[in-house]
């Protein structure tokens, strides 16, 4: 944009014998050429109310056209609001306003207030900052993307966020501070909200007189000291940081706030949907008095009794099979929810993307750190708009140090998590979700590879979704998945699961339970939500449903996020009965109100829950039962076992050995087609091996929910690259200085 020319007509008046500007004489009239990076220093509000326009700083001295410069009212206030020390020439009333509507109107239609980006840039050069080369090429990112030169240059590596504070400081002749040296008093930092200040991203720091002093990250947007002044309602001054400045000392005010709102959020705004409480005493009744039932129909009719509850679990394990049987059905014969199309993903340009979050909670996870880091770095998305959070529990060290001897890109950051119970993957999300930037939120485990374009193709689903759309399920896979026999049965299972199931879902309007990695959200819906809750498990499913509950949609996208399989079977046995204590959970609390549920849900969904949620644990709790039985009829012919399987539950039975069997196969065959994984078919057939260890997981899980319900048992990954960590520690970035911002924060 080339600059518009605005001059204003004074009378120049000096202060000894050399005049203001020119050396001209006293009382000589001359012209001066309006600075637009004087205006921005003066509200139009303030410049229209004294009739006085700035026209140059030079150093911290403001030269401002007004009609009487011996107003001291008019001087002073103008010193109050810009922090600096005024000199005042003489100008008519009606240039002055004539030249103040000009200059402002001007203003406001520059999208980078006039030569920012050429100011900035050259700033740059001269203090050997950046080269012609890194400016360049910056340039045209921006010309892409639409952001500003700043942050482009810090997503690029070629500076941190604290030489880009002191560079726009001295371009705007504003003093620059660091927060994390001259730590501002808890008391004034707490002046201002915290959610408007990670908003407006300022912050209170001390007060100088009768001004109060407030950082900010972005000098040039002027409706943000607008609205600054109107909340705190004091004269300001202006002082400029970073933005992980700003995150650091809201961190150290908030901290505790942060974590119980992390811990206790959910639980306190509606404990019904906690799993804090695993069995409610209305709960514990049911079950007692389901028991006293069951023993009391032994005593009185023990055969009668047990074939009863024989039909009634054929019944219910055979309904099991036959809808997923119809899910899978439903899924492989529709298109997805939301189609994103090659052609939908060219139209998007960057400078309509949106600032993305990316939640990566870590522990104990140092060894897959690298690949991580090269994942989330090759996705097609402008490095400018990614807000990616590493979230490190204060008490692992060991991953700490890894990360920071990686030097990762500079758009990752370090977010701290206290060290506090519930240790789990959702309250750490929680925390993270605080500061979370993005109009969009994902989650991605550390050893995920998702698609390249999976977050544009999120962006675009989102805007072509219907509005009770809150979150974007990405499908899930595993890239070892030839490694062992346990790592084929996985894939088949995953397969089966988010290659048919879940659409089938999706398609049926059922609720969802999410995957634990590439959901989706709008973050704003998220955190109307609550968040995850900290004391499930499988924090993911329950908050599939509690959307759900709360007339929002799940949808399904094609895109699929890689992660590793499980290839040890112990390892794998603690992570299953994880998940599958999960489930149970989530099925506790949502039924503590079975009436309501029906009515929230509506009886489709109602029933799926219960076949989906509720009845994966039973299947797998259920087949080591009938399996014994069987094995106990073929090998010692028990008299007492043929009279609990009279004609009909003989039948069913028979019926579910044999189609419920052939169902779980061919589910298992037709995920592994519909992934294109052809040569795991044989592997599916071998299926009914892999329920074995699903029914071990299964009572693990049980036992777990009795007597450690918030466990999270850690799942060891980096399994498959069978790697020592020590060679990653090798900075992945250390040709740019892009991680001081990060070091700090972790120290």
């Amino acid at each position: 944009m080339q600059d518009t020319v605005i001059e204003v007509p004074v009378v120049m008046f000096a202060n000894g014998s050399r005049a203001v500007t020119d050396q001209v004489a006293w009382g000589m009239r001359s012209t001066i050429r309006v600075e637009f990076s004087a205006i921005r220093l003066l509200e139009r509000k303030t410049a229209e109310t004294h009739t006085a326009l700035p026209l140059r700083q030079q150093g911290r001295v403001l030269l401002v056209a007004m009609p009487n410069p011996d107003d001291t009212r008019t001087t002073e206030a103008l010193a109050r609001e810009t922090g600096l020390r005024i000199r005042g020439v003489q100008a008519a009333a009606d240039d002055i306003r004539q030249a103040t509507k000009l200059a402002y109107d001007t203003e406001s239609t520059s999208d980078e207030l006039d030569n920012l980006l050429t100011h900035l840039g050259w700033k740059l050069i001269e203090r050997g900052l950046v080269s012609l080369d890194q400016l360049a090429e910056a340039t045209r990112v921006q010309e892409q993307s639409g952001e500003r030169l700043g942050k482009i240059l810090v997503s690029l590596g070629y500076i941190n966020r604290l030489v880009l504070a002191e560079v726009l400081a001295d371009q705007f002749h504003l003093p620059h501070v660091n927060l994390r040296q001259e730590t501002p008093p808890l008391e004034v930092v707490r002046l201002l909200d915290p959610e408007v200040a990670r908003r407006l991203q300022a912050v209170p720091v001390r007060w100088n007189g009768s001004q109060l002093l407030v950082a900010i990250t972005d000098p040039t947007n002027k409706q943000i000291a607008e609205e600054l002044r109107t909340i705190l309602d004091v004269p300001l001054a202006f002082l400029v940081t970073s933005e992980r400045d700003i995150d650091w000392v809201l961190d150290r005010a908030y901290r505790a706030n942060y974590v119980e709102e992390s811990v206790a959020g959910l639980l306190y705004r509606n404990p019904e949907e906690s799993a804090f409480e695993t069995f409610t005493n209305g709960q514990i009744i049911a079950g007692l008095t389901l028991v006293a039932l069951a023993i009391l129909g032994i005593i009185i009719a023990p055969t009668a009794f047990l074939i009863g509850l024989n039909a009634v679990v054929c019944v219910f394990y055979l309904t099991v099979s036959l809808y997923r049987l119809w899910l899978a059905y439903r899924g492989a014969n529709i298109n997805l929810t939301i189609d994103v199309t090659p052609e939908d993903l060219t139209q998007v340009a960057d400078a309509d993307l949106p600032i993305y979050t990316i939640l990566v909670p870590l522990y104990q996870e140092f060894e897959v750190l690298p690949q991580l880091v090269r994942s989330i770095d090759s996705m097609d998305y402008p490095k400018s708009k990614l807000d990616v959070k590493l979230l490190l529990e204060e008490n692992d060290r060991q991953t700490i140090d890894a990360a920071v001897a990686m030097r990762p890109p500079s758009y990752f950051e370090f977010v701290i998590v206290p060290d506090s119970m519930p240790r789990t993957k959702p309250k750490a999300c929680n925390y993270g979700l605080v500061s979370a930037r993005g109009t969009y939120t994902v989650i991605f485990d550390a050893e995920d590879r998702p698609d390249q374009d999976q977050l544009k193709k999120a962006v675009v689903a989102f805007r072509k979704a219907p509005g009770d759309v809150a979150c974007l399920q990405a499908k899930l896979n595993y890239f070892n998945r030839n490694q062992n026999l346990l790592t084929r049965w996985f894939t088949t299972e995953y397969s089966t699961w988010f290659d048919l199931i879940l659409p089938g879902l999706d398609n049926t309007n059922a609720p969802i339970p999410l995957g634990g990695t590439s959901n989706h959200f709008y973050t704003e819906k998220l955190r109307e939500l609550g968040g995850w809750d900290p004391y499930n498990v499988t924090e993911d499913a329950d908050l599939g449903i509690r959307m759900f509950k709360h007339g929002y949609r799940t949808a399904i996208i094609d895109s699929t996020t890689y992660e590793e399989a499980n290839s040890e079977w112990r390892n794998w046995i603690r992570q299953r009965s994880r998940w599958v204590k999960g489930y149970m959970q989530t099925w506790l609390v949502h039924m503590r109100h079975p009436i309501q549920l029906l009515l929230s849900l509506g009886i489709n969904a109602f029933a799926s829950f219960h076949l989906t949620v509720g009845g994966t644990p039973l299947v797998f709790l259920l087949n080591p039962i009938y399996w014994t039985i069987t094995s106990l009829w073929f090998l010692q012919k028990w008299d007492v076992i043929p009279p609990l399987f009279p004609g009909p539950v003989y039948v069913l039975s028979a019926i579910n050995l044999i189609v419920g069997n052939f169902i779980f196969v061919y589910l298992n065959l037709a995920g592994s087609y519909r992934r294109g994984y052809h040569e795991l078919t044989r592997f599916a057939l071998l299926s009914p091996l892999y329920w074995f260890l699903m029914s071990l997981a299964a009572w693990k899980a049980i036992w777990q929910l009795v007597t450690k319900p918030y466990y999270w048992e850690k799942t060891i990954h980096g399994l498959a690259a069978k790697r020592r960590w020590r060679p990653f520690l090798d900075p992945i970035h250390a040709q740019k200085p892009a991680a001081t911002d990060n070091e700090q924060q972790a120290n």
